[in-house]
C-alpha cells in the first residue's frame, strides 16, 4: 500500500511480500577470492534506492567497493527466499532533507543444505528478525550534501550489528566556467558482535569527470573489523589507493579521423595493502586503443599487470589450490562489439597471458539479433574459462540464451536458459506478463532446474532439480 504524503514524499507499506516476478539473476564466474556482486532486481526495493546512496565513487556498477545498505541483504540469503512478514518504506524529500527509512520483519524460514554449507549456519532454521536502514542527508545548497546512515540487524538472526556513517559531497559544473567537479569524504563505523580490530572505515576522493579528460583519484580504508551485516564490502580490512585519467578526444568531422567518434587513452592504478602497511595486491590498467567508431561499433586493446602476495591457499577451482606466495603476471585484453543500434549485434572478449604462476584464456561471447519491427529478441552469450597452472588445470564455462516475443507492448513472453560448470546446473526462467492498463499487470512465472550428474568419466545424467509455478496479479487502485 502506498501513500503519498506529499508529491515528494512517499511512504510503502508490505505485508506477506512476494518477488515471483523478479527476474532472476545472471549467473557469474568468480576466478577471484572475494564475493562476487549481484545488483538488486526487486522493483520494491529498487523505487527511491538512490535516497541510500553513500560517499563519492563507492558503490561502483560492477565492482562496488562499499555499500553500507545493500537491500539484497533484505528477504534474501545465499539466494534462498527468505519470507517478509510486514515492512514499512520511507522515501522522498522535505524542503532541503533527503530521507530514506527502510523497516522490514522477515519469517522463520528453512533454508537448503547448500546455504548451510555455504554460509555456516549453525542449523537449517533461520529465526525471523527486524532489520532496519536509515539515510537522513541535508543540502546546505547546490553544491554541499551531507548524510548519515545507520542500519540494525543482521539477516542470519545469529549476531547483533549496527553501522552508523556519515559522508559528505562536493559538486558543481561550474569548475573553470564549464567543468565538472566533484570531492567526497565518508566514514563508518560498526558496533556489536564483530571481531577484533579496528571497526572503522574511511575515504576521501576527487572526481573530474567531463569529456576530453576523465580522472579521478581516491583513497579508502576498511577496519578489519568493520563488519556490515546488512551490506556489501568485498575486502574488509584493507586501504585501497586509486588514481585513474582517462584523455578522451574526438577527431574532427572533416579531418582524416572523422570515422572515429571518441578515442579513450585510459590509465588506472591500484593499490590494496593490509592494516600494517603491507601490500597485498596492486593492479595496473591501460587502454591504449579504445575507439569508438561513428557506426557506433568499437574496439578495444588494454594491459593489465598484476601483483598479488597470497597469505593462505586460494582454491580457485575443484581440485585446484594456488599455495601462499608473490606473484607478479600479465594480462591482455582484445575486445570488439558492434552498435547496440544494428539488429544483429555481436561481440567478442578476449582475455589472456599469465595468470599467477600459470597462464588463463578467457573468452566471452554474445550474439543478439532484434526483428525488424522489435516483436522478437534473441541472444545468446558464452563465456569459456581455459587455466593451466602447475598445481593443475581447469575449465569454466557459463552458457546463457535469452529469447522475448511481444505480441504487443502489454504483452510480453521472455525465457532466461542459464548453465554454469561450477554448479553443473540447468536453470529456465520463463516469464508472461500481461500489463492490463498502467498498474494493473498479470504475472505467470515458471522456473525449472535440472542437475547434471558425472557418474562416471564417460558417463553423465541430467535430473530435476527444482520446478516453481507462480501467478501472481498486481492490481492498483488509487483515490
Amino acid at each position: 500500500m502506498t501513500w503519498k504524503i506529499t508529491p515528494q514524499l512517499v511512504t510503502v507499506f508490505t505485508a506477506n511480500t512476494d518477488f515471483a516476478e523478479t527476474e532472476v539473476d545472471t549467473r557469474q564466474i568468480n576466478l577471484t577470492r572475494f564475493p562476487l556482486f549481484f545488483p538488486e532486481k526487486r522493483s520494491f526495493f529498487l523505487e527511491g534506492a538512490n535516497q541510500y546512496d553513500f560517499g563519492l565513487g563507492l558503490a561502483r556498477q560492477d565492482s562496488p567497493l562499499f555499500i553500507p545498505f545493500f537491500s539484497r541483504n533484505v528477504g534474501l540469503l545465499d539466494g534462498a527466499q527468505i519470507p517478509i512478514d510486514a515492512g514499512l518504506k520511507l522515501n522522498g524529500r522535505v524542503g532541503k532533507w533527503n530521507l530514506g527509512i527502510l523497516d522490514v520483519q522477515t519469517r522463520q524460514t528453512v533454508v537448503s543444505d547448500q546455504a548451510v554449507q555455504d554460509l555456516a549456519l549453525p542449523s537449517a532454521v533461520v529465526p525471523g528478525t527486524n532489520l532496519f536502514a536509515g539515510r537522513v542527508s541535508y543540502d546546505f545548497n547546490e553544491n554541499l550534501r551531507v548524510g548519515t546512515i545507520l542500519t540494525h540487524g543482521d539477516p542470519e538472526a545469529r549476531r547483533n550489528n549496527t553501522l552508523a556513517g556519515i559522508d559528505a559531497v562536493w559538486r558543481t559544473s561550474k569548475f573553470l566556467t564549464n567543468k565538472n567537479l566533484q570531492f567526497g569524504a565518508w566514514t563508518a563505523t560498526t558496533q556489536g558482535d564483530v571481531g577484533p580490530g579496528s571497526k572503522v572505515g574511511w575515504g576521501l576522493s576527487a572526481d573530474y569527470p567531463n569529456d576530453l579528460l576523465d580522472c579521478n583519484a581516491s583513497v579508502n580504508e576498511f577496519g578489519i573489523a568493520l563488519e556490515p551485516l546488512l551490506g556489501f564490502l568485498p575486502r574488509p580490512g584493507t586501504r585501497r589507493t586509486d588514481a585513474f585519467c582517462a584523455y578522451q578526444p574526438r577527431p574532427s568531422n572533416d579531418g582524416p579521423f572523422r570515422w572515429i567518434r571518441q578515442e579513450f587513452f585510459e590509465n588506472e592504478y591500484v593499490r590494496y595493502t593490509d592494516p600494517q602497511g603491507v601490500l597485498e595486491s596492486w593492479e595496473y590498467f591501460m587502454a591504449p586503443i579504445n575507439v569508438r567508431f561513428e557506426t557506433g561499433d568499437r574496439f578495444e586493446v588494454n594491459w593489465n599487470p598484476h601483483g598479488e602476495i597470497l597469505v593462505a591457499p586460494f582454491a580457485i577451482a575443484p581440485g585446484v589450490v594456488i599455495p601462499p606466495g608473490s606473484y607478479q603476471f600479465t594480462r591482455y585484453r582484445l575486445e570488439a562489439q558492434t552498435s547496440s543500434h544494428r539488429p544483429l549485434q555481436f561481440g567478442n572478449t578476449a582475455w589472456f597471458g599469465s595468470f599467477f604462476d600459470g597462464h588463463l584464456t578467457q573468452w566471452q561471447n554474445y550474439l543478439k539479433w532484434t526483428s525488424p519491427k522489435g516483436r522478437v529478441q534473441l541472444e545468446a552469450d558464452f563465456e569459456n574459462d581455459f587455466g593451466h597452472l602447475p598445481q593443475g588445470n581447469f575449465v569454466q564455462r557459463l552458457w546463457q540464451l535469452q529469447g522475448a516475443y511481444a505480441w504487443n507492448p502489454n504483452l510480453v513472453l521472455s525465457s532466461f536458459i542459464q548453465y554454469d560448470t561450477e554448479s553443473q546446473n540447468v536453470g529456465t526462467n520463463t516469464r508472461l506478463r500481461w500489463t492490463i492498463k498502467p498498474g494493473n499487470d498479470l504475472f505467470i512465472v515458471w522456473n525449472r532446474g535440472w542437475q547434471r550428474l558425472i557418474l562416471s568419466p564417460n558417463e553423465t545424467s541430467i535430473v530435476p532439480q527444482s520446478d516453481v509455478i507462480a501467478v501472481k496479479l498486481r492490481w492498483t487502485f488509487r483515490r
